[in-house]
């Protein structure tokens, strides 16, 4: 079956640093019914190449993009700025969707901890200046996330990506006023808590996305992912959902358009 999807997290610039054109991987998405995609920004090269793979690429999909300081690369002060600059300069353009990845990593640098809470708050600070969405990486982290956050409670909003923790959590940051994505993870086997989240939040919450090329749902589970394979993440949120099967796509597939459109829930 044709689904109409979009992936809200892929690594485009990854899978080309890998030595895979881009244009493989978008032609198997599209024909698996993909038809947009943001390519995310982690640093401030990263962002230039998510800009330019947005703005350069010709292709069935339309690709929007985000510029970010992920946590776990421990980016210094002067990257900080570079990054803050570009957000600056690229604030108004339309393919400009959103800041991040923002958040907080304990599982790959737990010891930077106080450094990643000040560069969180201060692209926090941003988002909320500009109204821009951000996409939130947290991992081993979930109650200090939520901390932050709720100082932004009213004015911060966005995105949980590739969620990881358990249904509490997930409705503690709906209640935040937060979309919950969930990557291939959710499609594990042993991803029982996170199956549960993905029970319990309303659907108006949810997103979908493959963070590729990491994360390959089964039977691709260990390969490089790309988003061709988000129907296994859609399929298996049709087996968690008590609602249609219909009801869950086009939900997801408008969740999704209004994040692009940097609309909150």
């Amino acid at each position: 079956m044709n689904y109409s999807l979009i992936d809200t997290h892929c690594h485009l610039d990854i899978i080309e640093a890998q030595g895979q054109d881009i244009s493989v991987s978008l032609e198997k998405s599209h024909a698996a019914g993909v038809k947009k995609i943001v390519q995310i920004g982690i640093n401030f090269d990263r962002s230039l190449a998510a800009k330019r793979i947005a703005v350069e690429t010709k292709a069935e999909i339309d690709i929007s993009y985000t510029i970010g300081c992920h946590p776990a690369d421990n980016i210094e002060s002067p990257e900080v700025e570079e990054i803050s600059n570009m957000i600056e300069s690229c604030k108004d353009e339309k393919k400009f969707v959103g800041i991040g990845e923002i958040g907080l990593d304990y599982y790959h640098k737990k010891e930077t901890k106080e450094s990643q809470f000040k560069t969180f708050h201060h692209f926090m600070e941003m988002s909320v200046k500009h109204a821009l969405p951000v996409v939130i990486h947290s991992r081993d982290a979930a109650e200090d996330t939520y901390q932050v956050l709720k100082d932004y409670k009213g004015k911060g909003f966005g995105v949980i990506h590739c969620f990881a923790y358990n249904a509490e959590y997930a409705l503690k940051f709906v209640e935040l006023g937060y979309y919950i994505s969930f990557s291939g993870v959710v499609v594990f086997k042993n991803a029982q808590d996170i199956q549960e989240a993905a029970r319990q939040i309303p659907l108006e919450n949810v997103l979908i996305e493959t963070d590729a090329p990491f994360l390959a749902p089964p039977p691709h589970r260990g390969k490089r992912n790309d988003s061709s394979n988000l129907p296994f993440i859609l399929e298996k949120m049709f087996s968690l959902r008590g609602e249609t099967n219909h009801k869950v796509e086009q939900a997801i597939y408008e969740n999704s358009l209004k994040f692009i459109h940097r609309k909150a829930v």
